[in-house]
C-alpha cells in the first residue's frame, strides 16, 4: 500500500491534480480545505465519499482521502474535539493511521505550539500507540529546536521533540525516514520544508512513525516541482 503525507499551503483544491500522480491508496493532506464546503465540484469528485476532514474553518484544516477499495473507519474515541487536527483511522480493518498536523493554538486554556500538541495527544491518548499505527503529517517540528520548548509533560519532561521520540520508540514507533537513511534526528540530509520557499532556508519537519520494518520504502519529492506548489515537499512511503 502506497501512502502520501503532504502539507499542501492550501488551495488544494487547485494542487489534488499534481499529487494524485503519486498514485497513491491513501492522501494525508494538511492544510487543505473541507470538500464539502467547497466550492469546486472538480475537488469534491477527487474526494468523494472516501474520506475524512477536520479543522477550526472551511479553508484550511487536515484531510485523509482514500481510494475506493480502501476501508476507512474512524477511530472516534481518539477523535475528540481539544485536538481539531488529529485524524485516528483503522484502514481496511488493519491497521491504524493517524494524521498529525501541528499548529500554534491553546488547548484547555493553555498556549501550545507544534510538537507539544503530540505530547498532549499522546498522554491522553496512549493506548492508541502501539505497532499497528502509522502517524505521519506535519509536526513542525526538529530536535535542533529543543530548548524552545520549555513546558513540561505529566512525567515532568519537556514537550520537545526528543522527549516525543523517546515516548514513541517506547511503544516501538520509530521514525521510517531516519531508519531508512541511518541518519540521526536533527542531523537530516533531507529536507521536508522550506521556509518562504527560499531554498537556502531547508528544515526536516515532517514525519512518518511506525513500528521498524512496516515502512519499506520512502521518498521526498523533488524539490524544483513541489515548492511552486507548496513551501512543504511530499513524503510518499510504501508499507506492507
Amino acid at each position: 500500500m502506497k501512502i502520501v503525507s503532504w502539507n499542501c499551503a492550501s488551495k488544494f483544491r487547485e494542487k489534488y491534480t499534481s499529487i494524485i500522480e503519486e498514485d497513491a491508496d491513501i492522501y494525508v493532506i494538511q492544510e487543505c480545505e473541507d470538500p464539502a464546503k467547497a466550492k469546486s465540484d472538480e475537488y469534491k469528485d477527487f474526494a468523494g465519499d472516501n474520506y475524512f476532514w477536520t479543522g477550526d474553518g472551511k479553508d484550511k484544516g487536515l484531510g485523509i482521502f482514500a481510494g475506493g477499495h480502501v476501508k476507512l473507519e474512524k477511530l472516534d474515541e481518539y477523535c475528540g474535539t481539544d485536538f481539531k487536527n488529529f485524524i485516528a483511522l483503522r484502514v481496511n480493518d488493519s491497521f491504524n493511521l493517524l494524521g498529525v498536523w501541528t499548529v500554534k493554538g491553546q488547548i484547555n486554556d493553555k498556549k501550545i505550539e507544534y510538537v507539544e500538541m503530540i505530547h498532549d495527544f499522546f498522554d491522553e491518548n496512549i493506548s492508541l500507540f502501539n505497532e499497528n499505527l502509522i502517524m505521519c503529517g506535519d509536526f513542525n517540528s526538529n530536535s535542533i529546536w529543543d530548548k524552545t520548548h520549555r513546558t513540561k509533560d505529566k512525567e515532568g519532561n519537556a514537550k520537545d521533540q526528543t522527549n516525543m521520540n523517546r515516548k514513541l520508540e517506547s511503544c516501538n514507533l520509530i521514525s521510517a525516514y531516519h531508519k531508512l537513511n541511518n541518519e540521526e534526528q536533527g542531523k537530516e540530509t533531507q529536507s521536508t520544508f522550506y521556509l518562504y520557499r527560499h531554498l537556502d532556508k531547508p528544515y526536516h519537519i515532517d514525519y512518518v512513525y511506525a513500528a521498524e520494518g512496516i515502512v519499506t520504502d520512502l521518498k521526498i519529492g523533488d524539490v524544483d516541482k513541489w515548492i511552486k506548489l507548496s513551501d512543504h515537499i511530499p513524503l510518499t512511503f510504501e508499507i506492507k
